[in-house]
């Protein structure tokens, strides 16, 4: 799979995570919201039907059950130091660059919450460690406008081949899209 037909593919399962699943986007009470497992969930749920069946697609997948090296190891991982990425498409019992897709790692805030989040540079040592052909840091950046939950989600993505394809992440959507995909959650909910 070329890396534009998956960021389409990638696009498509996050547009309709935003406007079917709007409610994990907003603090259901006080300012509690949905962890970025529960949406790396909705997200892949919407991938699914997307992907070739010959892929799978995990929220956690321990294939070696080894300890990674410490260049590899988050603040975030198991108490074994593996790390647990948000989201996976590989082919289950298989190692190697043609049977790993994709690591995507998702943070709800990147700026807010620094390098405990998702981090490109870790989600890049991940895939090179286990071959993945594709990596993606997406930060949904998620706010609050006036009292109004905000999502403005960017990425980054690196190929195992060639590393960053770019330098900064880079919105997901232009704005008016996002506007419009926005606007469709919330009225979503509501009616």
């Amino acid at each position: 799979m070329q890396l534009g037909d998956l960021q389409a593919r990638v696009r498509i399962a996050l547009t309709n995570t935003i406007a079917n699943e709007w409610t994990l986007f907003t603090p259901s009470s006080g300012t509690s919201s949905a962890s970025e497992r529960t949406i790396a969930f909705h997200l892949g749920w919407y991938l699914r039907p997307m992907i070739e069946n010959a892929w799978d697609i995990d929220a956690e997948y321990d294939r070696s059950a080894m300890a990674l090296e410490k260049a590899v190891r988050l603040e975030d991982a198991d108490s074994e130091g593996r790390r647990i990425p948000d989201l996976i498409v590989h082919r289950r019992g298989h190692l190697g660059p043609e049977e790993n897709l994709l690591i995507l790692e998702l943070t709800a805030d990147h700026a807010t919450r620094g390098s405990t989040a998702g981090d490109f540079g870790r989600a890049t040592a991940i895939q090179r460690r286990f071959g993945y052909r594709y990596a993606v840091l997406l930060d949904l950046r998620l706010g609050l406008e006036g009292g109004q939950p905000t999502v403005q989600p960017t990425w980054h993505w690196a190929t195992l081949e060639e590393g960053p394809v770019t330098r900064e992440p880079e919105d997901v959507y232009p704005a008016e899209v996002l506007a419009d995909i926005t606007a469709r959650g919330a009225a979503y909910r509501r009616g």
